[in-house]
């Protein structure tokens, strides 16, 4: 049972991964998965993190959802650690793949990710979707009935609210089960987008309101909670939202089990009494450190690893 969270390669993204990896809590079952968008240095950092702690990793060589792959001289390069064994190479299936890019070299692991239904018939006749030590793909029926082999499913639980709503119309809700159908199955394991979902803006986009997203697991589920802040009228006044918003997070974290309780949910909490806001891109960070440390728990008390 392998967890591969699925990170796009945002600065607040990498900052999580990179404190995660220095506080090696990690089990060798999960293993984050980074698609490059953005030639900066906490990318190299990052690996380099992984790779000095002896944490898997794996790196996408050929991103697609950003102009990252068109620049032919990296300022911030990861590839001086592409031939540690810790370093996993993905590869999105597409028209200039190889088969040599997913045959695995001795003593490393290669992952292959699938989107497209024709792309996979294709690459199935040819013999190559068993090259790769790993197979990402949707969790699509005909895809299931197409590919023989055990697979890894990606799944984007995340919910973004429409022009009607905000995440105030649903503050908590179901994020995931989804290691069950991977017992079911018995395939390699499961993948998401964690709490930041699959869509990439190369930009991002304002909130009227500033939320909080946390994960905990309520019995066999693995839920979400949103701290909404009460003021939602418009774009300004960032700082006094997110007091709001965390106040709500203090209030709500004291009465959850400890392994709710991560250090990331408490720094969070802590906010509130230090009247402290360390801005928006640090509350990403932590909510998501949060989300890692509570599934490396989960995973080393119920699918532990010899």
């Amino acid at each position: 049972m392998i967890y591969f969270p699925y990170f796009r390669g945002r600065q607040f993204d990498l900052q999580a991964l990179k404190a995660i990896a220095q506080q090696h809590i990690l089990p060798p079952n999960l293993i984050p998965i980074i698609e490059p968008v953005r030639d900066i240095k906490a990318l190299p950092q990052t690996v380099a993190a992984f790779v000095e702690h002896d944490q898997p990793l794996v790196i996408v060589t050929n991103p697609t959802v950003s102009d990252y792959a068109l620049t032919q001289q990296k300022l911030h390069d990861w590839s001086p650690w592409q031939d540690n064994p810790n370093l996993i190479l993905g590869h999105v299936l597409g028209p200039t793949t190889t088969p040599e890019a997913l045959t695995p070299q001795k003593g490393h692991r290669t992952l292959l990710i699938a989107r497209q239904y024709d792309e996979l018939v294709a690459a199935q006749a040819a013999g190559w979707l068993d090259l790769p030590t790993y197979l990402l793909v949707p969790p699509e029926a005909r895809i299931r009935q197409l590919v023989t082999r055990p697979t890894v499913s990606l799944f984007d639980h995340a919910w973004f609210p429409d022009r009607e709503q905000t995440y105030a119309n649903l503050t908590d809700g179901f994020f995931s089960d989804d290691w069950q159908r991977v017992a079911a199955t018995h395939d390699q394991g499961f993948s998401d987008y964690t709490i930041g979902g699959g869509h990439y803006s190369e930009h991002g986009y304002p909130a009227r309101a500033v939320t909080l997203h946390l994960t905990y697991f309520a019995g066999d589920q693995l839920r979400i909670h949103r701290f909404v802040s009460d003021d939602r009228d418009d774009y300004k006044h960032p700082k006094e939202k997110f007091f709001q918003a965390v106040a709500k997070l203090a209030a709500w974290l004291p009465d959850q089990p400890a392994a709710t309780q991560t250090p990331a949910a408490r720094q969070l909490a802590a906010y509130h009494d230090q009247h402290h806001f360390p801005g928006l891109g640090v509350v990403k960070r932590l909510s998501l450190e949060h989300h890692l440390q509570l599934m490396a728990v989960f995973l080393r008390q119920n699918y532990p690893v010899d």
